[in-house]
């Protein structure tokens, strides 16, 4: 089955599982693919001025990954509730087992970044406030997608992903196969 079409429905059935209700509710409302994110090396989903406080940061594989966000609405505004990135086929997904965050809450606040160090490295100031602008104006909270997504480094294609968040925190679920090798990541926010 392809990944676009497998994973809003696998992380809907999946979603009782990470036990997470009482910390985020239920399910995104929506749940669709938000693009594609060009990595070489670590990532992580950030709001840059609260990484001082901690990222949670993961190693994978030079390449492009599906992405696909989890939102809801609130007040006519919509904020994404989650990011889930896919690194395998939609087969090798399905027989993948979740394993908790062990480390817990991760200060965010009002937008993340979806990156790569790489990509973290060519972002300056001056980029980051324009990405808040964007993110966080009117327009884009009027509407549910599409949010920013720039490549920030030409030679190698890296991009960051950029969305709106409502909550203060993020925790992320890992998805491994059969070899403890990660098939997805899963990021989700919450307010303690």
């Amino acid at each position: 089955m392809d990944v676009d079409v497998f994973v809003p429905g696998f992380i809907r059935t999946s979603w009782p599982e990470f036990e997470i209700d009482s910390l985020c509710g239920p399910a995104p409302t929506w749940i669709e693919r938000a693009g594609d994110l060009v990595v070489d090396g670590e990532i992580n989903w950030s709001t840059p001025e609260c990484a001082n406080l901690g990222v949670d940061s993961f190693d994978v594989p030079p390449g492009t990954y599906p992405v696909f966000v989890g939102s809801d609405s609130y007040a006519d505004r919509y904020f994404v509730r989650m990011v889930f990135i896919a690194f395998t086929t939609s087969d090798r997904l399905a027989a993948a087992t979740w394993h908790g965050d062990e480390d817990g809450f991760l200060q965010i606040e009002d937008y993340t970044c979806l990156w790569s160090e790489t990509a973290e490295r060519h972002v300056g100031p001056e980029d980051l406030g324009r990405f808040k602008e964007a993110v966080l104006s009117a327009e884009s909270l009027s509407r549910r997608g599409p949010w920013l997504d720039e490549v920030v480094e030409p030679g190698s294609g890296v991009n960051v992903m950029v969305f709106p968040v409502r909550d203060a925190g993020v925790s992320s679920i890992e998805l491994l196969d059969e070899d403890d090798e990660r098939a997805g990541l899963l990021y989700y926010t919450w307010s303690p």
